[in-house]
């Protein structure tokens, strides 16, 4: 049953991709007061007949001045922005929880003013995350002649560390206060009282206990935090001009190159929480049986 489920919820996704991909030309036509159906089904069997032979796509090539093919030049694009968004996630996710956890360990007072300044450094924009982090690696370079990381890609140039630090910030924060209302919640849960009451450390029972509870709780909710990154990423490969695969659909703006761009997106995520999804369910009913 949980197979045919997954089954069905990726055809509705996939589905879903190819009618959103021609759905720019419906809205022109809205705009103007018309109702293009025609053209919007057109476009759709136009791209979905597009797609065979795969080979022969193509799309013009911004860096290089020229037409290249779809295929595979394009998985560098999407290899390097795969890399720059799960990096961002992974660092996201590590530091909140470790803020978390030593959060936990301070009195209710302290908690209280950390998820009050988290909830104002949330507000914060990311594009002044990124342009603060541009202009503090040039002021040190200005000031020592160290040059800690290139602020912009030139030509087939990559960087990581600044981007990837750029886009985790935001989602820590989001991650941290989530993580730590999942833990407060969990803290109010009856196991716990009767850790106390054998004498456990509240270290033992934050790290032991609460932990192996409360990361099931973070895992899902980090999903609404990657679709957080993904609307941040693109304004990160603007201003860091990375070779990234939302810079490429910002200058191949066509149904065929949303759907190369949605897809490889969404078929890593989905396999990721598919899999996290079964990992945490499965020792989950484990437990219970056990």
């Amino acid at each position: 049953m949980g197979n045919m489920k997954a089954l069905l919820n990726i055809l509705i996704a996939i589905a879903g991709i190819i009618l959103a991909g021609s759905l720019p030309l419906l809205i022109a036509g809205w705009l103007v007061g018309e109702w293009r159906w025609q053209v919007y089904f057109e476009s759709i069997r136009t791209t979905l007949e597009g797609l065979w032979p795969i080979g022969d796509i193509a799309f013009f090539n911004f860096r290089a001045g020229q037409e290249m093919a779809l295929f595979p030049n394009v998985f560098a694009y999407i290899a390097y922005s795969l890399e720059i968004l799960f990096l961002a996630l992974i660092v996201a996710v590590a530091v909140s929880v470790a803020l978390t956890v030593m959060t936990m360990l301070l009195q209710e007072k302290v908690r209280e003013r950390v998820k009050m300044a988290l909830y104002f450094l949330e507000s914060i924009p990311d594009l002044l995350i990124i342009m603060l982090a541009q202009l503090l690696v040039i002021a040190f370079f200005k000031q020592t002649g160290i040059l800690v990381s290139k602020i912009a890609v030139a030509g087939d140039d990559r960087i990581y560390w600044l981007p990837v630090l750029c886009l985790a910030i935001l989602p820590t924060i989001q991650l941290y206060r989530l993580s730590m209302l999942t833990f407060q919640e969990e803290e109010r849960q009856m196991y716990v009282e009767l850790a106390r009451a054998l004498g456990f450390s509240k270290v033992y029972i934050v790290l032991v206990h609460m932990f192996r509870n409360a990361i099931i709780s973070v895992f899902f909710q980090s999903k609404k935090t990657m679709w957080f990154m993904l609307s941040n990423l693109f304004v990160l490969e603007l201003m860091f001009n990375l070779p990234g695969i939302m810079l490429f659909l910002s200058g191949n703006m066509h149904p065929m190159g949303f759907l190369v761009t949605i897809f490889s997106f969404f078929l890593p995520m989905f396999l990721l929480y598919a899999f996290g999804e079964w990992f945490f369910v499965s020792r989950r009913n484990q437990k219970a049986v056990g």
